[in-house]
C-alpha cells in the first residue's frame, strides 16, 4: 500500500521503534513499574504506533505493537497476551483500513470510537469471565496480597492512611505504629485492618473506574487515532516533498508549497471542531444528569450516569482543546507549544470548561445564527 511503506527511511524508522518500544519494554521489566507500562499501552500506545505508520511507515508500526503485546506478555503471560491482542490488534488494523481506502473523517472517526470501544469492552468481558464475574473483588484481593507481601507495604499503608483514603477504627489508632529495631512498624491488627480497607477503596474505585475509562479512552483515544497520525503524518510528507522539490516533476500550489498524495482524509483544520449548536445543548444536558446520577443509589442509575458524565465530559475536552488551538494560531505559538499546552491543561480539568464556555458563548463564531440551519 502506497500510505503504508516498509519504512519512509532507516533512520525515521529506527527512531520511531525506539521511541515506542524502549519505554514499554523497559517498563514491563520491573513489577513495581508495571502497572506504567500496562497505562503507556492503554492510553498511549495505539496513538503512537498509527502516528509511526503515517510518519515512518508499516514496520514501526508493526515492531511497536509486538513490543507492546510482549510487555503485556512479560506483566501477564498468556492472558496478558491475549489481552494486548484483543485491545491492539483491531484498533491498528481499522486506521490502517481507514486509511487505505480514505474513508472520510466524517465516517472514520465514528468507526474509530467504536473499535476503540468494542476493543476495552472485549477486555473488560475477557477479565470478568476469567474472573468468575467478580472482577473488581478479585482485583481489590490481587492488591491487598500484594501490599501484604511487598517489604515496603507498611510504610504504603501507612500513606494511605495518612493521606485519608483508608481509616482505622478508633481503638486501633493509638497503638497502630510499634518500635521495632531500626524504626516503626504497623501492629499486626492495624495492618489487617488497613489491608482490608485497601480492599474495599479498590473494589469501589475500579466499579467507577471502568466504566469512565472505556467510555473516555473510545472517544479520546480514537479522535486522537486518527487527528496526530493525520496532522503529523501530513506535516512529514509537505517536509519530504519540501526536501525534494528541485526534482523533476514536483509539483508546486499557488504559494510555491510542494503538493503532497496524502490521504487526509478530509479532516477539517483542528481549531474548527466545534458541536453544532442543537448536539451542544445535548451534551451539556448529558453532563448534567450523569453529574447527578453518579450519587445514585441504584447501581444500574450510577453507572449510567457516569458513562453519561465521561462521554459529555469527553466531548468538551475535544472542544476545549479547539479553543485553545484556535487562540494559539492566532497568537502565532510554535506547534510544540500547540500540543503541550492541551495536554498540560486536560490533565487539570481545564479543557472542559474552556468547551462548555466556548460551546455557550460561540467566541469563535462558527456556529451560525439560530435562524439558519446550520451544517456539521
Amino acid at each position: 500500500m502506497k500510505d503504508f511503506p516498509l519504512w519512509r527511511s532507516p533512520k525515521a524508522a529506527i527512531v520511531s521503534t525506539l521511541l515506542i518500544a524502549a519505554p514499554v519494554l523497559l517498563l514491563s521489566l520491573s513489577p513495581l513499574s508495571g502497572m506504567y507500562a500496562v497505562l503507556l499501552v492503554i492510553f498511549l500506545l495505539p496513538l503512537a504506533v498509527c502516528l509511526a505508520g503515517l510518519t515512518a511507515g508499516a514496520l514501526p508500526m508493526l515492531l511497536g505493537t509486538a513490543a507492546g503485546l510482549v510487555s503485556l506478555t512479560v506483566l501477564g503471560g498468556r492472558p496478558g497476551l491475549i489481552l494486548g491482542s484483543v485491545y491492539l490488534l483491531p484498533i491498528v488494523a481499522a486506521f490502517v483500513l481507514v486509511v487505505a481506502l480514505r474513508v472520510p473523517f466524517r465516517q472514520s472517526c465514528p468507526a474509530l470510537i467504536g473499535v476503540h470501544l468494542l476493543a476495552l469492552a472485549g477486555c473488560y468481558l475477557l477479565l470478568q469471565s476469567w474472573s468468575g464475574g467478580n472482577l473488581y473483588d478479585r482485583a481489590g484481593v490481587a492488591v491487598m496480597n500484594a501490599l501484604d507481601r511487598w517489604e515496603l507495604g507498611d510504610t504504603m499503608l501507612y500513606q494511605l492512611y495518612s493521606m485519608g483514603l483508608v481509616d482505622l477504627p478508633e481503638n486501633l489508632r493509638g497503638s497502630a505504629l510499634q518500635r521495632v529495631l531500626g524504626g516503626y512498624a504497623l501492629s499486626e491488627a492495624a495492618r489487617s485492618d488497613l489491608l482490608l480497607s485497601v480492599r474495599t477503596l479498590v473494589t469501589t474505585l475500579l466499579s467507577s473506574l471502568v466504566p469512565n475509562l472505556i467510555v473516555s479512552q473510545s472517544i479520546l483515544g480514537g479522535v486522537g487515532c486518527l487527528l496526530l497520525p493525520l496532522r503529523f503524518g501530513y506535516l512529514a510528507a509537505e517536509r519530504r516533498a519540501f526536501l525534494s522539490e528541485t526534482a523533476e516533476g514536483t509539483v508546486t500550489d499557488a504559494q510555491g508549497r510542494a503538493q503532497v498524495d496524502f490521504p487526509d482524509l478530509q479532516m477539517p483544520r483542528f481549531e474548527t471542531w466545534h458541536l453544532p449548536r442543537g448536539i451542544g445543548w445535548q451534551v451539556g444536558a448529558a453532563l448534567v444528569a450523569g453529574y447527578f446520577l453518579r450519587s445514585s443509589a441504584s447501581e444500574g442509575l450510577r453507572v449510567a450516569g457516569a458513562i453519561l458524565y465521561t462521554a459529555a465530559r469527553s466531548l468538551f475536552i475535544i472542544q476545549g482543546a479547539a479553543l485553545v488551538n484556535f487562540m494559539q494560531k492566532a497568537r502565532g505559538t510554535k506547534r510544540t507549544w500547540r500540543v503541550i499546552v492541551p495536554i498540560l491543561l486536560m490533565l487539570f480539568s481545564v479543557l472542559v470548561f474552556l468547551g462548555m464556555f466556548d460551546q455557550i458563548s460561540n467566541i469563535r463564531g462558527l456556529r451560525k445564527p439560530r435562524d439558519t440551519k446550520e451544517d456539521f
